[in-house]
């Protein structure tokens, strides 16, 4: 893995972990997307650091370069929390349908008291 890579990833590493605790801070984020932002830094901080861990699991592996197994680790991480935000957005777009459908219910129940009385 070149220099400039680990330069790179450790610069990567340090400004998530600086934005994530600057967030936190100012309470814009919750606890767990904060805790899996951190620990991302933390994986690059490793990967960035320990070079020769990254060359290790490049031949067990078997992946070409080590450049190719990093990359592939932070897609495979970015990838999963695209899915788990999904199941997020997916569980509150129900949520709003069924409150929706409550409010319109009550709306149209106090229209028709209204105009019974």
């Amino acid at each position: 893995m070149s220099t400039i890579l680990r330069i790179l990833l450790l610069i990567a590493a340090l400004f998530t972990a600086f934005w994530i605790l600057r967030t936190i801070r100012k309470h814009k984020v919750k606890m767990e997307h904060a805790i899996f932002w951190m620990m991302f830094a933390v994986i690059l901080v490793l990967i960035a650091v320990f070079p020769g861990a990254t060359y290790w699991l490049t031949n067990k592996v078997g992946v070409m370069s080590p450049a190719n197994l990093v990359f592939l680790v932070i897609i495979f991480l970015l990838i999963e929390k695209i899915f788990t935000l999904s199941l997020v957005v997916s569980q509150l777009e129900d949520k709003i349908e069924v409150l929706s459908a409550e409010t319109a219910l009550i709306s149209h129940e106090e229209k028709h008291k209204k105009d019974n009385a």
